[in-house]
């Protein structure tokens, strides 16, 4: 059960003056029951592949199944988008989750539980169903955003910058929902918050200018980014971890947050 990524190319422009290859030979298994994270820097291809993921368009060359069967939008895979406001059209929040529900052929019943529950899930306040998602703020926009596309129960989860515009508490919430959740499907984790993507990920993928430079396990991309020098991709907190290793401090470099970076200097200094 997994999505199978294949000498995927995807060529903008092609046989123009301005033909860019936005990916390059991608060869990927993002495994259920995993959260993968996808970083890199600007025109690195991140946003093209989460869209060819997500079945919004057709690759140029290579081939994406999903457990064998091509990308289905809101059914096989769903995707946040970066932009939430982009995912709304109805006049209701409620309207809006229930559309893609009724869709898919649940009772007037099931819609209002699945909802209600996946709200309770997020600590979203039931009374929003009954709002204009214009009308509410960045941050629970991006919520109810994410709320929306949890209801539709996909097998895989495309999650395109999901904490931005969130408060330091909405963002904690999140990230334990997608750690609570990762159990049962596949999540692409896709953000510029490198501390927030090694922390919540167990494998990560690096492209650049297209192409892989490298995938594996979160503590593999470590050892890799400090040995390339490739500091860009190595989150601050294991920039200090790595300044304190070379400086003779008997510490680990893969540290998840603020509070075992503290923990391990602590136990380091203990021990000189």
């Amino acid at each position: 059960m997994s999505i199978e990524i294949r000498q995927l190319t995807h060529i903008y422009d092609a046989s123009t003056p301005w033909e860019t290859i936005a990916l390059d030979r991608i060869d990927l298994t993002i495994s259920k029951g995993t959260v993968f994270g996808l970083v890199g820097g600007i025109g690195s291809g991140k946003s093209t592949l989460a869209s060819l993921m997500a079945g919004l368009g057709t690759p140029a060359h290579g081939s994406i199944t999903i457990d064998g069967e091509p990308p289905d939008p809101g059914r096989n895979v769903g995707i946040l988008f970066q932009q939430p406001e982009d995912f709304f059209f109805e006049k209701t929040l409620f309207e809006d989750m229930a559309s893609g529900l009724l869709h898919l052929g649940l009772t007037e019943e099931e819609v209002h539980k699945r909802i209600h529950s996946t709200l309770d899930l997020l600590g979203l306040d039931h009374q929003i169903l009954d709002r204009s998602p214009f009308h509410l703020n960045r941050g629970t926009l991006r919520l109810a955003a994410f709320a929306t596309v949890l209801t539709m129960r996909p097998g895989y989860l495309i999650l395109d910058e999901p904490t931005a515009s969130l408060d330091p508490k909405s963002r904690k919430r999140l990230v334990e929902v997608i750690k609570r959740i990762s159990g049962d499907i596949a999540i692409i984790y896709i953000s510029h918050r490198l501390q927030e993507v090694v922390a919540v990920s167990e494998y990560l993928a690096v492209l650049e200018q297209g192409k892989v430079a490298f995938t594996g396990t979160v503590p593999g991309y470590l050892d890799w980014a400090t040995g390339q020098d490739a500091w860009e991709y190595l989150p601050v907190l294991n920039q200090v971890m790595y300044g304190l290793q070379r400086l003779g401090f008997d510490v680990d470099l893969n540290v998840a947050c603020l509070e075992d970076a503290v923990e391990q200097i602590r136990l380091s200094l203990e021990r000189t």
